[in-house]
């Protein structure tokens, strides 16, 4: 009955895979593996079932296993790879060759060369002759290759890729670890146990279950990854297949002499679910940590081979094409370093020198602000911070409401000769928060190399920055000659009055052209005449709230606009009238765009945390949360259609220039809040 349920199994799901995608190398070596497999299966049973045509049936099952050995080698190779071919080992690429000599070695030597059975009724025990022997010694060669070669493919996969794979490469493992153990006891009795049948079926049967939940519950053969091929020289498969052979070898000379056959069976059956349960355990993330790290203590003079640290990191961080991705790879490289559940790092704002977080696994920490206190002490000690260490209780105490929410357990600075760029956060280890000196000195390596990356990238921005406010000279050129051609239109249109003056096709394309060439110079004056030209700023300590109300009258005088005024309090601060009229009307303007001059603009002026504020609130359009991020108060970087990105960049500079700050809040489909910050005078 469950030789029957197996082999109905792994047929329905070898033509659901085949179906899925005909043309596929894995898919088809696949279903291939899991048909031959089952005509092996139903082989023996039938063997069993009928043992006057033993013969006949094992003849069967010696086609079907030689093709089985070799379509499972070729799955191993090729499933969930990309560009596997040039991951294979010459030794795997050699069995790959020999696979048609291998089946028809078969095909031209008899069965009956194979083995012999003079009791197989009773005894259920076929011994093998030479051409069988050589024929198993074959079977578990490819069998183990295949093995091996699975177990490249889980070691290099990692994340969700890992999850989607896991459970069909245990299953194909426990098909071809039943078969490793099948083929070695042939060897080391040179017999083939026909009692090891209901063990086998039921290992097999296990298996393909795992597989069919597999293909149920994810798209398995869509996954592909990378395969180092030196993942194959540090393979785990070979050195447990040789230790559980020569076990074998000592256990089984054993059971010569005692252990009936009962026994026997139990003991396969339970060492190779026990074996699955064992191969899940191993790839926990957190016991291999613990593993490494107690390796290294006991086993090694050095915790750490700093070189490869050093350029693995190197090589993670080189030939990133933007800052985020920079910083992705350095947060990813710490945290593979120290084996770290969480990293953020926070950098070193030039405005106004406060730290802010750039990049963090944990969203909840984005939001939190560092204490002055806690980077006064990051800034004058030098060191990293643990939080589980004695001389760092007090600060730790005292901002503990920042450590819970950024769930840190050490903070590595990121310092540039003596001034403190940043500081990079690790979470809880996997393995423990045990650190040592060597810990601490391969975080201070990899911060250098950090802050020389970050420093490096940051200037290269300010560089890029730099040439497109260069292009803005190139560009007023350009305007200039623009201006010019329309002077000269109206220039020609002014000559040909004198003749033409009474034409009235003359007028009428005079008004037109007239018409045209005025909106054209309303248009790059709108746009362009707002570029920055003063060096200093004239200041005068006024109402700022009178100063606001005077600049929405100026844009109100119809009394259409639908611009609304609150004040709060009374603001008293310092500021230049023409440039901060510019910020202003530039925030209004934008508002009115964003509403297309049929929504609500509210404008209020009060005081906040020891600054005056004017806030100009909009529900039009709103804006992403990446534009804000990324490209909002840069150069060249809008979301008009017809606009060039230069006023918000002005307006930061020029409120940055009054020692203010300007801030927005944006809900992308509901609307915008500017906030414009100014000191409040003494």
């Amino acid at each position: 009955m469950i030789s029957i349920i197996t082999v109905i199994i792994a047929v329905l799901i070898a033509f659901a895979v085949i179906f899925r995608r005909y043309r596929s190398l894995p898919n088809v070596s696949f279903s291939i593996s899991l048909l031959s497999t089952a005509c092996v299966v139903l082989g023996d049973s039938m063997s069993i079932f009928r043992p006057e045509s033993v013969i006949g049936w094992k003849s069967v099952v010696f086609a079907s296993e030689a093709i089985m050995v070799s379509s499972w080698l070729l799955f191993a190779l090729s499933f969930a790879r990309t560009n596997y071919w040039a991951a294979v080992s010459k030794f795997s690429r050699l069995l790959i060759y020999l696979s048609p000599l291998f089946i028809v070695f078969f095909i031209t030597v008899p069965a009956k060369d194979f083995f012999y059975s003079p009791e197989f009724g009773s005894e259920r025990v076929l011994f093998l002759e030479n051409a069988g022997y050589i024929f198993n010694l074959f079977l578990l060669l490819y069998s183990i290759a295949s093995i091996i070669n699975l177990e490249a493919t889980l070691r290099s996969s990692s994340g969700t890729n890992r999850w989607n794979i896991k459970y069909i490469l245990f299953g194909a493992g426990g098909i071809l670890s039943i078969n490793i153990f099948y083929y070695s006891h042939a060897l080391l009795y040179r017999s083939l146990n026909m009692n090891l049948l209901p063990v086998r079926t039921g290992v097999i049967l296990i298996s393909i279950l795992l597989i069919g939940y597999s293909l149920l519950r994810h798209k398995v053969m869509d996954v592909e990854v990378v395969v180092s091929r030196k993942i194959l020289y540090k393979s785990l498969s070979l050195i447990i297949v040789g230790v559980y052979l020569l076990g074998l070898a000592v256990i089984g000379e054993g059971m010569r002499y005692v252990g009936p056959t009962a026994g026997k069976n139990i003991t396969a059956f339970l060492g190779f679910i026990g074996a699955i349960l064992v191969l899940t355990i191993i790839f926990s993330e957190q016991l291999r940590r613990r593993a490494i790290v107690f390796i290294n203590k006991n086993f090694y003079r050095e915790k750490y081979d700093y070189r490869e640290e050093w350029l693995k990191f190197t090589q993670r961080i080189s030939l990133k094409h933007s800052f985020d991705e920079l910083l992705a790879s350095i947060a990813e490289g710490f945290k593979d370093a120290m084996g770290v559940r969480t990293t953020a790092i926070w950098l070193k704002e030039k405005d106004n020198g406060e730290y802010f977080c750039a990049r963090a696994s944990d969203t909840a920490a984005v939001n939190e602000k560092a204490g002055e206190d806690l980077m006064k002490f990051i800034r004058d000690k030098k060191w990293i911070l643990n939080i589980h260490d004695v001389d760092s209780r007090e600060i730790v105490a005292n901002n503990a409401e920042f450590f819970e929410k950024t769930k840190a357990s050490l903070i590595v600075p990121l310092l540039n000769v003596d001034e403190l760029t940043g500081f990079i956060i690790l979470g809880e280890g996997i393995a423990g928060n045990e650190y040592n000196y060597e810990d601490y000195d391969l975080l201070k390596t990899l911060a250098r190399q950090a802050t020389a990356a970050i420093l490096n990238a940051e200037l290269s921005e300010e560089l890029t920055e730099a040439k497109e406010m260069e292009a803005v000279g190139r560009l007023s050129s350009f305007i200039i000659h623009d201006l010019k051609n329309t002077t000269s239109m109206l220039s020609l249109i002014v000559q040909n009055a004198e003749e033409h003056i009474d034409n009235p096709d003359f007028q009428r394309d005079a008004i037109k052209a007239i018409s045209n060439t005025s909106e054209k110079i309303k248009n790059i004056i709108g746009k362009l005449g707002n570029l920055p030209k003063k060096t200093s700023l004239d200041l005068e300590y006024s109402d700022l709230g009178h100063y606001v109300r005077m600049v929405i009258r100026q844009l109100n005088l119809n009394g259409e606009r639908g611009l609304s005024y609150k004040e709060t309090e009374p603001v008293k601060t310092g500021f230049d009238r023409e440039e901060i009229t510019k910020v202003i009307v530039n925030l209004i303007i934008n508002a009115l765009d964003a509403t297309n001059n049929q929504g609500d603009i509210k404008i209020e002026v009060g005081t906040e945390e020891n600054m005056g504020y004017v806030k100009v609130s909009d529900n039009g359009c709103g804006m992403t949360g990446e534009f804000i991020e990324k490209r909002l108060f840069k150069p060249f970087q809008t979301t008009k259609k017809k606009g060039l990105g230069i006023g918000l960049y002005q307006c930061k500079s020029i409120v940055e220039a009054h020692s203010g700050k300007l801030k927005v809040v944006s809900r992308e489909g509901r609307g915008t809040d500017f906030f414009l910050y100014l000191p409040l005078t003494e």
